[in-house]
């Protein structure tokens, strides 16, 4: 059995003489500009211009062809190696990115703001969403069929050939149905060893081209599978991906982004890989490019009476919430997602009539809503868990913080942060980005190349460099990351601010994430200063 990941114990023949011929290719040019060529050359390709400049490009192609050979034949040794891949090996490393995938994102399912609300919403069949080669050329998501009560994703999944669009509004529960049909297809994989194994990425993550090479990565990186079995599961159709979020990849990469999913499931692709995305409904409707799963279905909203008849249901605790959805059309359909009615009824939750501010366009009324909910959720002497305690962080200071947070997570489009490794931000960052983080570190590590001589020079200086690791720098990285200390993490998941998402944290939701980010974009410089001192107090 070949070794995984092993190198073929042949001579690299076409390195070789791709090496040679360049080196010959550029003997040659310097020798000829400092007319230094030997007769005996000049005897064989002349001494004019035009004859060495003809060798000089026979010589490139060659080169070029042998290095092209050798680069093909790697690729066959890597499939070979897939191929020869031991079957336990394949097994084992199934078995613990299951346990990964379960214990990252389908082990507790609870989202906090669920808490308050429970209540079923409808989906749609909307078959016009996804290309159809047979049907209408137009495209739309506002037609359909609604799908009888009780229905479940698992089920549409089943019904659409594993292969679906999951639409919906900000907050109607699309990432809660994906991470249903994860567990759903989490317990299917354990109980039959045929069955593929679920992983549930997040989009927003993906940076640009080939699908399959990110799908592999994300494999790599984020469940420590290596990339030959991740090859050999995904070419026998042992995974199934669950994607979330098309509509937080960059703006300027979407186009792009469908257009990889469409080849990546093309007949030339992986035409029977089990697939399921999610976008909002309004972000997928001004693509030019569908999608061409085998289905999409939407998450319904919330019918105005459904949402009245609730807020009735729920007793005197949210007369006031009621009162002003009453008086206020605008603000009850701002209610009709899940989570924007459970942020709104713990928000007003036991505040007295006339409390409720709505007024403005519907991101100002949602941002009034968001700002009630930060408030209560930090102010109240109690957890969602029932556990009675007092805040151990005041409102500003939480505030502060998470404005920071969102203000930092906006910047580098990026909607999960790594608490024990805060630099891990930057690898969700754009290319323009990195770019400018990596001259960075090339610059320090320049300017720093005598302190690291010294260092590996003096053991009195290894042992200074080796207390300020120990004990100053991570004073120095709470003080630059004041809102990822493990206490304040702690104290803003207990309150339901921030959400555990594939072991880093984030905001319970995008637009909250979004309005906060907003909100400190709206002051000024000095208040941004005032801000940061708050948020280390």
């Amino acid at each position: 059995m070949r070794r995984v990941g092993g190198r073929s114990r042949q001579p690299g023949v076409g390195w070789t003489i791709g090496s040679l011929a360049l080196v010959a290719v550029l003997f040659v040019s310097l020798e000829t500009t400092a007319g230094l060529l030997p007769d005996a050359v000049k005897s064989v390709v002349g001494d004019t211009p035009r004859v060495i400049a003809i060798v000089l490009v026979v010589l490139v192609v060659v080169a070029c062809t042998a290095l092209y050979i050798r680069h093909l034949r790697a690729k066959v040794e890597a499939a070979a190696a897939a191929e020869d891949l031991g079957e336990e090996q394949v097994r084992r490393e199934r078995a613990a990115l299951l346990q990964r995938v379960h214990s990252t994102w389908t082990r507790d399912l609870t989202l906090r703001w669920n808490d308050a609300v429970r209540i079923e919403v409808g989906l749609q069949d909307t078959p016009t969403a996804v290309h159809d080669p047979w049907g209408p050329r137009a495209l739309t998501t506002d037609t359909g069929t609604s799908l009888p009560d009780g229905t479940t994703m698992r089920d549409v999944f089943e019904q659409h050939g594993h292969q679906l669009l999951v639409l919906g509004a900000p907050g109607a529960g699309k990432t809660v149905h994906l991470l249903e049909l994860t567990a759903a297809l989490v317990q299917e994989a354990q109980a039959d060893a045929e069955a593929p194994v679920p992983v549930f990425l997040l989009l927003t993550n993906w940076r640009g081209g080939s699908l399959e090479d990110w799908l592999i990565s994300e494999l790599r990186n984020r469940y420590r599978v290596s990339s030959a079995v991740a090859s050999a599961l995904l070419a026998q159709g042992g995974l199934c991906f669950v994607l979330d979020g098309l509509d937080e990849v960059d703006p300027e990469q979407e186009e792009e982004c469908v257009a990889r999913i469409n080849a990546f499931i093309s007949a030339d692709g992986y035409p029977h890989c089990f697939l399921a995305l999610s976008c909002r409904v309004a972000d997928y409707g001004r693509l030019r490019e569908k999608l061409t799963v085998n289905g999409a279905v939407t998450v319904q909203p919330l019918p105005v009476p459904a949402v009245h008849t609730f807020l009735n249901a729920a007793g005197t605790r949210v007369r006031a919430l009621r009162a002003a959805a009453a008086a206020d059309p605008d603000l009850a359909r701002l209610l009709t997602t899940p989570l924007m009615l459970g942020i709104a009824v713990l928000a007003y939750s036991g505040v007295d009539e006339g409390s409720v501010s709505s007024s403005g366009t519907l991101e100002e009324r949602r941002g009034l809503v968001y700002d009630a909910f930060l408030e209560r959720m930090v102010t109240r002497d109690r957890t969602l868990r029932g556990e009675h305690t007092t805040a151990r962080f005041g409102l500003r200071q939480v505030e502060s913080r998470l404005l920071l947070m969102a203000r930092v997570m906006n910047a580098y489009q990026a909607t999960v942060v790594y608490p024990k490794d805060p630099f891990r931000l930057e690898f969700q960052a754009p290319p323009e980005v990195l770019d400018e983080i990596y001259r960075g570190r090339a610059f320090m590590r320049a300017a720093t190349a005598p302190v690291r001589f010294l260092y590996a020079s003096s053991s009195v200086f290894a042992t200074a460099i080796s207390v300020y690791t120990r004990t100053a720098l991570p004073l120095l990285t709470r003080s630059a990351f004041p809102y990822l200390q493990k206490g304040f993490v702690t104290f803003a998941r207990e309150r339901a601010l921030l959400r555990d998402s594939g072991g880093g944290v984030a905001f319970i939701h995008k637009t909250f994430q979004d309005h906060l980010a907003r909100r400190v974009s709206a002051l000024t410089l000095e208040q941004q200063r005032e801000l940061l001192e708050q948020s280390r107090a």
